[in-house]
C-alpha cells in the first residue's frame, strides 16, 4: 500500500490496488510534490520493489488544430523551445531594424533603448495604443521589460509568462527569466554588454521618479548616461499609421448614492493634508485615483472603470487634464460644481513645468 503523507498534515489517503495507485499519483495535485521534495513524500512498505521513474511520463501540452478541429499534443520541452515562436521572425526583425536607425538620429543619439509595460500613469492594463513593448516584441503577456540595443535585443518577464514568452518571442530576441538563479537585471545586462560609456535613452512619462533614479544610479557604475527623451516614443515612430487611435469613450459621474462622499469633500481634505505637509500643490496621474478623487468613471481600459486623466491640485484650484471628446454635459457641470477646470490631456507636462 501507498500513503502519501504530508509533513505537516499528515497522512492524506491511502491507496490500495496498482491500478488505483497509478491513476491516484497521475491524477493528484500532490504528484508533482512527491517527485520534487516539496514539502511531501512518498512512503511504501518495507522491502518492495520500488515503482519504476515516473518523471519521464511528464511533458508539456500544446493546442494544435486540425481538420477535426483543436486537438491536444505531448511535446517535450526541448521540441517546445526549439519551434520558431511568435510567427515569422522576418517581422520581428524589420521592426528591430527600424528602432535602431533611429538612435542614431541628431534629436535622439543613444546606444540602447528600455521598453517598459506601463502606460504613461504605470498601469499594468493598459488600452491597445500604449502596448508598446507588446509590439515591438510580440510578447503580450502584462508584465514585462524589453531593452534593444544596437546589437542584442532580451526581454524580462516573470514566472507567470514564461512560456508564453518562448512562443510568442521570435529568435531576434533573449527572453530573460526575473527572479531565476543567475539572471541580471536590466541594469546588470546593458553595463555588461555595452561598452563603457553610452548612452540609454528611456521615455520618462513611462517610468516612475524611483525607478528612472534607481536606473541611473546602476549604469552609472560604467559611466553610462541616461538619456530623457521627453519629446519622441522611439516605438510610437515605428508604430506609425497603424497604431491604435487612443480611445476616446465618454466618462460618467459616479453618483454620490455609491461614493459616499462627493467629490468637492474629498478635494477639500486632500488640500488640508497638503497645508498640514507644507506643499502648495499635487499631480496625480494613477488612473484609479482620478477616478475616485472626482467621482467619475470611464472605460478607456478593457475590464477597468478608469479613463486617461491628469489631475493637478492646488490649494485653491483644481485642473483635469482630459481629451474633451470624453466630457459630456452632466460631466462638465459635474466637475464644474466641484471647482475642477478642465485641459487639454497633452497640456499636463508645460503646466506642471511653469
Amino acid at each position: 500500500m501507498i500513503v502519501l503523507q504530508s509533513k505537516t498534515f499528515g497522512v492524506l489517503r491511502p491507496v490500495r490496488s496498482a491500478a488505483m495507485q497509478a491513476t491516484a499519483l497521475f491524477s493528484s495535485p500532490l504528484y508533482s510534490f512527491c517527485f520534487h521534495a516539496r514539502g511531501f513524500r512518498l512512503y511504501r512498505p518495507f522491502g518492495t520493489v520500488p515503482p519504476p521513474p515516473l518523471r519521464s511520463w511528464r511533458r508539456r501540452f500544446s493546442v494544435s488544430s486540425s481538420s477535426s478541429g483543436d486537438r491536444v499534443v505531448a511535446r517535450p520541452p526541448s521540441e517546445l523551445r526549439k519551434k520558431p515562436i511568435g510567427g515569422s521572425s522576418g517581422v520581428g526583425d524589420e521592426k528591430l531594424r527600424a528602432l535602431r536607425e533611429l538612435f542614431t538620429r541628431p534629436d535622439v543619439g543613444i546606444d540602447a533603448y528600455i521598453i517598459p509595460s506601463q502606460d504613461a500613469h504605470q498601469s499594468e492594463f493598459i488600452a491597445e495604443c500604449f502596448e508598446r513593448r507588446a509590439f515591438i516584441t510580440g510578447f503580450t503577456g502584462s508584465a514585462g521589460t524589453a531593452v534593444v540595443t544596437k546589437e542584442k535585443a532580451a526581454l524580462w518577464t516573470d514566472g507567470r509568462y514564461f512560456l508564453q514568452a518562448e512562443q510568442q518571442l521570435n529568435h531576434s530576441w533573449v527572453l530573460m527569466r526575473s527572479g531565476n538563479h543567475g539572471v541580471p537585471t536590466t541594469s546588470e545586462w546593458l553595463n555588461d554588454v555595452l561598452a563603457p560609456g553610452c548612452k540609454i535613452g528611456i521615455d520618462p512619462f513611462l517610468f516612475s521618479s524611483t525607478a528612472a533614479k534607481e536606473l541611473k544610479e546602476e549604469i552609472a557604475k560604467k559611466d553610462h548616461q541616461v538619456v530623457f527623451l521627453y519629446d519622441i516614443n522611439l516605438v510610437d515612430e515605428i508604430w506609425g499609421e497603424s497604431r491604435p487611435k487612443p480611445p476616446s469613450n465618454p466618462t460618467r459621474v459616479h453618483d454620490v448614492e455609491y461614493a459616499g462622499v462627493d467629490a468637492l469633500s474629498k478635494l477639500s481634505f486632500l488640500r488640508s493634508e497638503l497645508m498640514e505637509s507644507g506643499c502648495t500643490a499635487i499631480t496625480i496621474s494613477m488612473l484609479d485615483e482620478v477616478a475616485w478623487l472626482l467621482n467619475m468613471r470611464g472605460s478607456d481600459v478593457p475590464h477597468s472603470p478608469v479613463f486617461y486623466a491628469y489631475l493637478l491640485v492646488e490649494l485653491s484650484s483644481a485642473k483635469l487634464f482630459i481629451d474633451n471628446s470624453k466630457i459630456t454635459k452632466e460631466v462638465k457641470d459635474h466637475l464644474s460644481k466641484s471647482g475642477v477646470d478642465l485641459r487639454p490631456y497633452g497640456a499636463i507636462l508645460p503646466e506642471i513645468e511653469r
